[in-house]
């Protein structure tokens, strides 16, 4: 068994392929297995994988004829021989320290999963750091660690952690979804015991233009107000937090999913994307009673209800 199994999703990134692996092969902590997860690319990302595999015996291959990174996920889950499972995109890369320091914390602590934090980096201007760099470590329980993730502190990518394997037998990561991070983040804290969180920068998020999380249609919207209509749902439905708690953390997902909402009249084309933006209209009754929005999310949401209106 390894310490920490490395998940990594491919598809159509033969370019990114070898800066990606290498950054994981530099890693100071050596026990980790390297899964590359090919899944339905139409460009050479097949045989880079192959050629680097061959390079180190840490590195493992699956095939999967299918595009999906939440497939390719779950697959590469499944498959993992780990103590600990983490995730990286193939077009980013991550410190060469990050999975050493991640998995000294959590066995000093004896954590289910341990967080940290991500920098943007662009092509034509300064990294981006959201969060405090100061490499404090906070130690937190199940209800603590849910509120810093709906408050964003902790963030929903899966790629700034890890998790113990066994998590995974039960919590899935949603397929031909976007924003799966989002839909799946705060299931593997509630599934926890103990949450660690350091507030450093270990992984690198490369904002590339050609990836196709910038070019938003429908179903980006959609998906996008769908999962944070979930994580509402979820707040309401956990017991953990009082009212006025969960009408504190609805906030930030009650405004992005009212925003969506905008986007999702307008692109709607077919009968199906009518039909599913009208359920999320009339899932609006998700969002507190009290939760406090601003005036752009407030006008949108009369404007909806109104035009959606039966």
């Amino acid at each position: 068994m390894s310490k920490v199994s490395v998940i990594v999703p491919v598809h159509d990134s033969q370019k990114y392929i070898e800066t990606c692996v290498n950054s994981l092969l530099d890693q100071t902590l050596k026990d980790i297995e390297i899964i590359l997860v090919e899944n339905g690319s139409s460009d050479g990302s097949l045989a880079e994988c192959n050629r680097v595999a061959a390079l180190d015996e840490r590195i493992r291959v699956i095939h999967l004829d299918k595009g999906d990174v939440s497939l390719a996920r779950n697959v590469g889950a499944q498959e993992a021989k780990g103590e600990y499972i983490g995730f990286v995109d193939s077009d980013d890369t991550v410190e060469a320290d990050m999975y050493e320091v991640l998995y000294g914390i959590s066995k000093e602590n004896d954590l289910d999963v341990m967080y940290s934090n991500s920098v943007r980096i662009y092509d034509d201007r300064p990294p981006k750091y959201k969060h405090s760099e100061s490499g404090e470590i906070l130690i937190l329980g199940v209800k603590e660690a849910l509120a810093l993730n709906f408050k964003q502190v902790i963030n929903s990518s899966v790629c700034t952690m890890i998790a113990r394997k066994e998590l995974f037998d039960d919590i899935k990561f949603p397929e031909d979804m976007r924003f799966e991070d989002r839909a799946t983040a705060y299931r593997l804290i509630n599934a926890s015991r103990k949450v660690g969180y350091i507030r450093k920068s270990f992984y690198r998020y490369y904002q590339h233009s050609d990836s196709f999380i910038h070019r938003p249609d429908w179903k980006y919207y959609y998906d996008y107000a769908e999962v944070d209509r979930r994580r509402m749902q979820f707040l309401n439905e956990s017991g953990m937090f009082t009212e006025e708690e969960v009408r504190e953390l609805a906030q930030t997902p009650a405004d992005y999913y009212i925003r969506k909402l905008r986007h999702l009249r307008r692109l709607a084309k077919t009968g199906l994307q009518k039909q599913k933006t009208q359920e999320l209209v009339d899932g609006l009754s998700v969002i507190p009673e009290g939760c406090k929005l601003p005036l752009k999310a407030r006008i949108i949401r009369q404007i909806a209800k109104l035009i959606y209106r039966k």
